[in-house]
């Protein structure tokens, strides 16, 4: 890439470097360049990265630049350091099998011909393993020359202790070659890719994970940049909003006041329109926007009056319908509990006092009253049915029904009592017990009346 700058009133303007391949329409290269302040920038973060890392992390530094280098060179290394030893003992053989074919041939043991055949198939044999070791030895000093720039890498980050800003000798002895890609976007979205080669060691990466100190302090400047260019720009939107509500809060007084000028009359009137005209097509975009709405269900109302008139309903309304009047069903039975429960407890009838007096169950001073009353007044009414009986038909006639009646309740109730005691029924077992001692105590009551009134 070529430097460009130019210098105007002491000031460099446009200070960037440019493809010097577009310049110059050597070959097709697009127009990509960079500004000198973010390729310093960029290097110098790259030699502050790297050389945290080497003083920090030598070992795994130095795996890394052998792996990156080469994972298999190693092995590929000894393999070659065998072949050269070998080749050199095979080199030494011919040399003893050449001395000893010379010896042959001038004691007469070897003809010439097999003299010469012998002689040109060992010499064409040296000649390959010579340029063989020199090819293995070559990769060998190569690899040995890789270990070599490592180290002197290593040693190039421990002359330096300040890296806080980018020297020209600090370029000169850390960076190889920069390679500047096209960027992409525009403005602040602008991005561009840069590939920095150190010295010795390549385009070596760190790392992701790791953060150099020097990084978290840029990050920390950064954010704090970032903070307040926000604050910065949340007060000038505020400023702006502020002046605007003002002078629309001014404009609007000037307008009800009637002060507007015919142009600025204008404005607003062709200003509304355009609003309401706008307004319209938004209504309209989003209205066709939307999925068309699926039919109107049908009221529940109108699903129980077709029900009701046999109509037929989908599996769908039917259970709507079913659900409605289950929830209903269910709010009119918790509000008749909630009822019930607010109103006082409702007395007993005298049926269940009877019953209860019977069954030895307690009865309140107000329910053993109401009982003892009924049973007065039932008493006294049969008294007065039993005096009108003897001088009224009538009266005779409801009274013999009375006794009727009672006796015919008086059988079903005891056979009901025989069968539930005979199919083992306690309760009715005891009743049925105290029914015979009952009936004995009035057999000897009566038997013990009859014979007083004969002593007598």
């Amino acid at each position: 890439m070529t430097h460009r700058s130019s210098l105007v009133q002491g000031k460099y303007l446009d200070d960037a470097f440019v493809c010097s391949s577009y310049r110059q329409l050597t070959r097709d290269c697009t127009m990509h360049y960079i500004p000198t302040a973010k390729m310093e920038a960029a290097i110098l973060a790259a030699i502050q990265r790297v050389s945290w890392y080497v003083r920090h992390n030598e070992a795994e530094f130095i795996e890394r630049v052998r792996k990156a280098t080469d994972q298999h060179q190693e092995n590929a290394v000894k393999e070659y350091r065998q072949k050269v030893s070998k080749a050199q003992r095979r080199y030494k053989e011919l040399d003893g099998l050449v001395k000893k074919l010379y010896e042959g041939n001038a004691t007469g043991k070897i003809p010439d011909k097999h003299f010469t055949r012998l002689l040109a198939e060992y010499d064409e044999e040296q000649t390959g393993l010579e340029a063989a070791i020199a090819q293995w030895q070559e990769a060998i000093e190569s690899w040995n020359a890789d270990r070599l720039k490592t180290d002197k890498f290593i040693e190039l980050v421990s002359r330096y202790t300040d890296f806080s800003e980018l020297t020209t000798p600090m370029l000169n002895e850390f960076i190889e070659k920069v390679v500047v890609h096209e960027g992409e976007g525009r403005g602040n979205s602008r991005r561009q890719r840069i590939d920095i080669y150190l010295n010795f060691i390549g385009a070596f990466e760190v790392p992701a994970h790791i953060v150099t100190p020097m990084e978290a302090e840029e990050q920390r400047r950064q954010q704090e940049e970032q903070a307040a260019k926000e604050a910065r720009s949340q007060e000038l939107a505020k400023a702006r909003e502020e002046k605007r509500k003002a002078e629309k809060r001014e404009f609007t007084a000037r307008k009800k006041a009637g002060l507007l000028t015919p142009e600025e009359q204008a404005a607003d009137e062709a200003r509304l329109a355009h609003n309401r005209a706008w307004q319209k097509e938004w209504r309209k975009k989003r209205k066709a926007a939307e999925p068309p709405k699926s039919p109107k269900p049908k009221s529940l109302k109108e699903l129980a009056a077709l029900q009701k008139a046999g109509a037929d309903l989908t599996p769908e309304e039917a259970e709507r319908l079913a659900a409605y009047r289950e929830r209903k069903n269910h709010q009119h039975k918790a509000w008749y509990e909630r009822q019930k429960a607010a109103q006082p407890p409702k007395p007993r009838t005298l049926k269940e006092l009877a019953a209860a007096q019977v069954a030895g169950q307690p009865l309140t001073p107000e329910e053993a009253e109401r009982l003892e009353a009924s049973r007065s007044r039932k008493k006294n009414a049969y008294q007065e049915l039993k005096a009108q009986a003897e001088t009224d038909p009538a009266a005779a006639a409801e009274l013999a029904r009375r006794r009727a009646y009672h006796s015919e309740a008086t059988k079903k109730s005891r056979q009901k009592m025989y069968e539930e005691a005979a199919a083992g029924n306690p309760a009715a077992q005891a009743r049925y017990e105290n029914f015979l001692a009952a009936r004995r105590e009035n057999y000897h009551r009566k038997k013990h009346d009859e014979k007083g009134e004969q002593i007598a």
